[in-house]
Parts: structure tokens; C-alpha cells; sequence
């Protein structure tokens, strides 16, 4: 069966954040004194309160609201007295500006170049502001459709999620490559039919049951 169909994840696949973390963002550290903050339960705070992940956003002003909830829920569970007009700040930040994330470099060279082959899908676990970044990167029109969790209520876990490109586009088994950095993610792609292979943009030291990519030439 002829490769027709690229399908790639965003996060260390496209883009990585700037400070490490994906909600600790540079925004959040320049307006809150993380040295008063044990690091350990910030952590499981951030990424315990993930109930709204899978509520439907479609508009940046729903990812506004629904992250204002996520953080203030998050200073709550660590203690942290912090103003809301700070949290409004780091929330806008998230939602509405794009320093948070840096794209990889030779990105839009791999794009243009895959673009010529392969018909390009995103399907990531992601929200609105997505989108933003993409623009802004200037490689949003080489993607044919873009899928983002929040359009759908639910993420690449689900499975359920990868059934929307398959249904759409009628992919068919071993037709499409889908690229993500996360083993169970790509092990559930492989159960759906494409050829998984993992990115591996930070060159480190991993075993995988399959292909392992530096970049996206490497496809």
C-alpha cells in the first residue's frame, strides 16, 4: 500500500517550550517567585488538575476561561497566594500570545519538503492557541486538516481520537505515518493502522519498538 498520508503531533515533534514545561511557562515564572514554591507539588499540581483537557474548547476565549479555572485551581492546591489580575496576566499569556513555544529549526524546510509527497495532518493533543503558533511559524497552510483535542473532547489516549483523520480522509491500514515522541501513543497508531515512528528531536539516549527519527528528513 503507497504512503499517502504524513500525521504529525506538535509538542517536540514541531515545537517544545521555551522554559521546559508545556504550563510552567515563561509568563507564569516571571509573575510568580518559584523559589517559595516546592517544585515536586507544583508539579502534581499541574498535571493532576487535567479535567479540563478533555472538555471541548473551540475559541480562545473558551481556552481563556477554562485555563483561568486550571491555574486557579493549581495556586489553590499549592498554597500560593497570588492575585487574580496575575493569573488573568498568565492565562492571556497562555491563551492569546506565542512566546511560550519555539519551533524546532529546519521545521518549515522538512514541511515544505514532506509537503511535496505526502498529504500533511496534525493530530495533536492540543487548544486553540495551537493555531496561533502555527500561523505564526508559518507552516499552518501545509497542514491539509489540523486536529486538536479540544475541537473533540478527548485525546490521543481516548484512541477514539486517531478515528476522525481515518474517517475523513479514508485511510487506509499502513497508508499514513504518524510521528509523535510518546511510545504508548504510537504503540495506539500502530493498533490503528498507521506506521508509527518516534521523533527524537533532543537526540537522547532511548529504546523503542520503532523507527526512532531525529527530524522529519529522516522519514
Amino acid at each position: 500500500m503507497e504512503v499517502k498520508y504524513l500525521v504529525l503531533d506538535f509538542g517536540y515533534v514541531l515545537f517544545y517550550p521555551v522554559s521546559g514545561d508545556w504550563f510552567i511557562t515563561p509568563k507564569f515564572l516571571e509573575l510568580v517567585d518559584i523559589n517559595k514554591i516546592d517544585k515536586e507539588k507544583l508539579k502534581k499540581a499541574v498535571y493532576s488538575e487535567d479535567y479540563f483537557i478533555n472538555r471541548k474548547m473551540t475559541t480562545y476565549e473558551e481556552e481563556y476561561e477554562d485555563f483561568k479555572l486550571y491555574y486557579t485551581a493549581i495556586f489553590e492546591k499549592i498554597g500560593y497566594d497570588i492575585s487574580e489580575k496575575k493569573i488573568e496576566e498568565i492565562v492571556y499569556n497562555f491563551a492569546y500570545e506565542c512566546d511560550k513555544y519555539n519551533i524546532y529549526d529546519g521545521v518549515k524546510e522538512e514541511l515544505e519538503m514532506l509537503s511535496k509527497k505526502y498529504t500533511l495532518i496534525m493530530l495533536s493533543d492540543n487548544w486553540p492557541c495551537g493555531n496561533r503558533m502555527l500561523k505564526k511559524a508559518g507552516i499552518y497552510n501545509y497542514f491539509e486538516k489540523i486536529y486538536f483535542s479540544s475541537y473533540y473532547g478527548v485525546r490521543k489516549k481516548d484512541k477514539v481520537f486517531f478515528d476522525y483523520p481515518i474517517k475523513d480522509f479514508n485511510i487506509k491500514n499502513k497508508q499514513a505515518i504518524f510521528v509523535d515522541d510518546n511510545e504508548d501513543l504510537l504503540k495506539i497508531a500502530e493498533e490503528k493502522g498507521f506506521i508509527a515512528k518516534r521523533m527524537n528531536r533532543e537526540k537522547k539516549e532511548m529504546k523503542s519498538n520503532y523507527q526512532i527519527i531525529n527530524n522529519l528528513r529522516d522519514i
